[in-house]
């Protein structure tokens, strides 16, 4: 972990120059191995210009010219147990928590500073400030890539599981300017996730976990029409819903649920359930959602959960009742940018008739995000309010 940041560089020349070579010439047989090559190369070779390991150099050396190594490193096996390790890794107790999520992202997921921020709804610079300090706590200490074990492992997990849902969710919901969804993020977080579970079976968060991934990605085939057109909840066609993913998704659920443990992603899953197992949005059960929302805010400070509560007061209560409770979350300052909020108050806002105010925070949440899709939705519905 000490030389994390050259791992980074010499990953990221690594690729440059397979992009360089493999635009203009044949790519290789194993495109695996010779990155891994490459780069062990490049790190070998910056590691004797600094004069750090000179007397290990020709030993470095055999090493990455052995084919049983570069064939060793990419076993299925190796590579699962390398990326768990690197996982609690970035999740040790010497860090604060939001540290670790922060390193996690960066380092395991390959997030920006940028989509980092935006996950946590915090800012840039200070999500910059948190990846140094982490990065030097690293250096100075010295810590192994292992597995832990005993007390430490429930924290670590917390930020584990932080870490596979904040991917997921941008995967879900890309901040990306051209995509609203990115399969790709959300197949890696199910993927880690899935990880964790083979080597923790019984581990009851991390199976509601995997069980809440599932509910959301069976819907991936219904949020975008073919016109690459944002489709709200109530008007997608849940016959393109993946029944198989949804068995799943309820599958992993029940795992969960064989014991007393309670966790966040137990609610959470439990709520995509109720969506899932509605046979069409009017007879969706909103008051049992409603309660599971209210246990989850009791167990979780998030401004989000309280967004979400407004929108299912919204189907018990009236459009009202939503307003006068989103009115008050814009006083949350880590609302204060959250597209989400501003469109929600549109949408209430034009339900009950008052189409300016309604343009106002339309017009204002389409200012507040950069997905194109998210974006033209908006602005079609100013245009036909």
């Amino acid at each position: 972990m000490r030389n994390l940041e050259l791992a980074e560089d010499m990953v990221q020349e690594t690729l440059l120059e397979a992009f360089t070579r493999w635009s203009f010439g044949s790519i290789p047989e194993n495109p695996s191995a010779w990155v891994m090559t490459v780069a062990k190369r490049k790190v070998l070779n910056r590691l004797k210009r600094d004069r750090f390991l000179e007397a290990h150099a020709e030993a470095i050396a055999y090493e990455i010219e052995s084919p049983e190594e570069i064939d060793s490193v990419f076993q299925e096996a190796q590579v699962g147990d390398s990326m768990l390790r690197m996982m609690f890794a970035c999740c040790h107790p010497i860090l604060p928590p939001e540290s670790r999520v922060v390193l996690a992202l960066k380092i395991l997921c390959g997030f920006s500073p940028k989509e980092i921020a935006s996950a946590l709804l915090s800012k840039e610079d200070a999500v910059e400030k948190r990846l140094q300090r982490a990065k030097q706590e690293f250096r100075r200490r010295n810590l192994p890539l292992e597995i832990p074990a005993g007390e430490s492992m429930a924290s670590r997990f917390r930020s584990v599981h932080t870490c596979i849902y904040l991917l997921f969710n941008e995967g879900y919901n890309s901040s990306h300017p051209e995509f609203l969804i990115r399969k790709d993020l959300c197949m890696e977080a199910m993927r880690l996730c899935r990880l964790v579970i083979d080597h923790y079976p019984e581990h009851r968060p991390t199976l509601a976990l995997m069980g809440l991934m599932c509910f959301h990605a069976a819907r991936f085939g219904s949020r975008i029409d073919d016109r690459g057109a944002l489709v709200i909840f109530q008007r997608q066609d849940r016959s393109l819903w993946n029944r198989d993913l949804i068995a799943q998704g309820q599958h992993f659920l029940g795992e969960a649920s064989q014991g007393e443990e309670l966790s966040e992603f137990h609610l959470e899953a439990a709520i995509a359930a109720e969506h899932c197992s509605a046979a069409d949005f009017e007879s969706t059960r909103w008051e049992a959602i409603d309660r599971y929302y209210a246990a989850l805010s009791v167990m979780k400070d998030n401004p989000i959960i309280e967004l979400n509560r407004a929108v299912i007061l919204s189907r018990i209560s009236g459009p009202e009742a939503a307003i006068r409770k989103l009115l008050a979350l814009k006083s949350d300052f880590r609302l204060e940018n959250y597209y989400l909020l501003h469109a929600t108050l549109g949408d209430h806002y034009l339900q009950i008739g008052e189409t300016d105010i309604a343009r106002e925070y339309l017009s204002r949440a389409a200012g507040m995000t950069t997905s194109k899709t998210e974006i033209d939705f908006l602005k079609g519905k100013m245009e036909r309010s």
